[in-house]
């Protein structure tokens, strides 16, 4: 039997039902103009409230990631912060500072580091010093 018509089959059954999820989460609207030309009817489909939370709630998600990213490749280029001990988290542009560091300056300089960062609103400071022993 051979695969390949069926995985087309398969992948074009995929394609509708996604579509149809895609459209089913749209408003169609239709307006119509008189003008002195005529009447003027137009169409469009936009996406409903909870479609566009949605979006912008994966927008926002992307944008938690690359704050993060930045924190972590802005804290990896100090040299005094050991930056494989720090665990960063971003959750709605607040960046969360997990982890342990040598001394309390460096601490602080985590979080100042964290701070400059493009697109962070604040930092929630949750290091601790390591203590020797």
């Amino acid at each position: 039997m051979e695969q390949q018509p069926i995985r087309s089959l398969i992948a074009a059954a995929v394609a509708a039902a996604l579509a149809g999820t895609l459209l089913a989460g749209c408003e169609k609207r239709t307006t119509t103009v008189d003008t002195p030309a005529g009447r003027t009817t137009a169409t469009t489909v936009e996406p409903n409230r909870s479609v566009t939370q949605t979006m912008s709630r994966a927008g926002d998600a992307a944008g938690d990631a690359a704050i993060t990213a930045k924190v972590k490749t802005a804290l990896l280029a100090d040299p005094d912060v050991k930056a494989l001990q720090i665990d960063v988290d971003t959750h709605d542009g607040v960046v969360t500072l997990n982890g342990t560091a040598d001394g309390r300056d460096n601490v602080e300089k985590a979080v100042q580091i964290a701070k400059g960062v493009d697109g962070v609103k604040s930092v929630e400071n949750r290091m601790t010093v390591k203590t020797s022993g």
